[in-house]
């Protein structure tokens, strides 16, 4: 089908003046939608998107014919052919419509967005590394007042315009290096524990990927700020910051894991001055020790 056939298929579907009108402020509102979503507005992004579906799909009803996304979607969903083929093309079809969406929400928020997300409570930010002119952007628009990078000083470009930016805008660095695929030392746990003690929002705080080593600091934050294991835990998550628990990169969050193990074998609460003490045990060492025994990516 060429594009004059498409129109003229469009325009036989949209022939009366208030389906037309209708479609006029629906679609621009449609377009709007999918821009702040690509700009993390997202309950503004909501209401274009539904806001321009309405007025479109009134234009039909008005009109008395079909809008074109539930054509499609019949086209797709309910194939011709026996129940069989048609089980089969749907299941087909809703397995690549979760996997692109994974995808392409993993592809914007780490790509387009450096994993930038505000989590927890205002002003406590998490993300990748944000190149220089980027983070600047953020520092003045957020008033973000200090930033805390996870992969220690460096000799590499990216960590002195990381400096140069922050001091040029009166930004408190804090640089604490943790390897995401190394069960921490107690010293870099304790290291990472004083900075959570004493941190204050607006804050951000970075790793490369934002995944790993940022969601292990989140998880104890967290716990500092009040929420339970389980509402702790999603800052691990999969589907929203990509962290993977089944790759070597996991590592840096083992000490969760045993700590867990413990407290539920002695029936102790899960939250952040426990894990304080349970450092200090011979069980943390104990568990580190397992670890490295078991060829664990030290």
């Amino acid at each position: 089908m060429d594009f004059k056939q498409a129109l003229d298929r469009w325009l036989g579907r949209h022939q009366t003046g208030p389906n037309r009108l209708l479609h006029s402020l629906g679609i621009p509102a449609t377009i709007v939608g999918v821009v702040l979503l690509f700009r993390q507005l997202w309950w503004l992004a909501g209401v274009c998107l539904v806001a321009g579906y309405v007025l479109q799909v009134i234009g039909h009803y008005l009109e008395g014919s079909r809008v074109g996304e539930v054509i499609l979607l019949k086209k797709i969903f309910l194939p011709s052919g026996g129940f069989v083929r048609r089980l089969w093309i749907t299941s087909l079809w809703v397995v690549v419509l979760l996997g692109g969406g994974f995808l392409a929400q993993t592809l914007v928020g780490r790509c387009v967005y450096f994993n930038f997300y505000e989590v927890i409570g205002p002003g406590m930010y998490r993300s990748g590394q944000v190149p220089a002119e980027h983070l600047e952007e953020l520092i003045q628009r957020r008033g973000i007042k200090t930033v805390v990078n996870l992969r220690g000083e460096s000799e590499n470009p990216w960590f002195a315009s990381e400096q140069q930016v922050l001091l040029d805008n009166e930004v408190d660095f804090i640089s604490l290096r943790l390897t995401a695929s190394r069960y921490p030392s107690p010293e870099e746990l304790n290291g990472l524990l004083g900075i959570i003690e004493k941190i204050k929002p607006p804050f951000l705080v970075h790793c490369y990927g934002g995944s790993d080593r940022t969601g292990f600091f989140f998880v104890l934050l967290a716990l500092r700020e009040g929420q339970d294991w389980e509402q702790a835990m999603g800052q691990l998550s999969l589907l929203r910051f990509g962290h993977c628990g089944w790759t070597r990169f996991a590592s840096i969050t083992y000490p969760l894991y045993d700590f867990v193990d413990y407290a539920d074998k002695q029936d102790l609460p899960k939250d952040l001055e426990q894990f304080r003490l349970w450092l200090k045990s011979d069980d943390a060492l104990q568990a580190r020790q397992r670890r490295l025994e078991r060829n664990e990516p030290n």
